[in-house]
């Protein structure tokens, strides 16, 4: 019976509260929302992700809907939306994981298992940017990724006078600061 029904007829069931309503509409739509993650190349965990909000989203606004008969496409533009926030996020994630490797193979670099010239110019940016970002930003890389003894994040939190949970939170956009300088040096 609900495969009969528009997706006008079951967004005026789901807002009078009807679950058949709700099971109708995701099952008709499930592919397609999840279809669109996957094209825009994120992965099958980002896809489930980008559903489950875009389906949130439906709930929070589907009183607002004033074209029920156009869910679709209201659907796919959300989803498309929320993609491309997400990519967004996992590229600017990457590129914060690139510069953590960078501190990570410092040791390696600076011991000269490796005398790589590119590596060295590499380091040296790396050097750079970390000075270019200055200030609290520099310190709490330095502990984070440079200092020898790695203190945790109690122990930082004591030395910077920052809560613990303000800790990752600002390292990322630490990262995302000194990632900016280090493209800049790179050209």
């Amino acid at each position: 019976m609900s495969a009969e029904k528009s997706d006008a007829e079951l967004v005026a069931a789901c807002r009078e509260g009807h679950a058949w309503a709700w099971t109708a509409l995701l099952a008709r739509h499930k592919r397609l929302v999840y279809s669109i993650p996957l094209r825009a190349g994120l992965s099958h965990e980002d896809a489930a992700d980008v559903f489950q909000t875009v389906f949130a989203r439906l709930v929070e606004h589907l009183q607002a809907i004033h074209e029920p008969q156009a869910l679709a496409a209201w659907l796919i533009t959300t989803c498309k939306r929320e993609s491309w926030k997400v990519a967004g996020k996992r590229r600017r994630e990457q590129g914060d994981v690139e510069i953590a490797g960078l501190f990570a193979a410092r040791d390696e670099w600076l011991s000269g298992q490796h005398p790589d010239e590119d590596r060295w110019e590499v380091q040296a940016r790396v050097r750079d940017s970390l000075e270019q970002v200055g200030g609290r930003c520099k310190e709490l890389l330095w502990l984070l990724y440079w200092e020898s003894d790695k203190p945790s994040y109690e122990d930082i939190s004591s030395r910077l006078g920052l809560p613990v949970g303000s800790i990752g939170p600002t390292r990322i956009r630490c990262l995302q600061k000194m990632r900016r300088i280090y493209q800049t040096l790179a050209r």
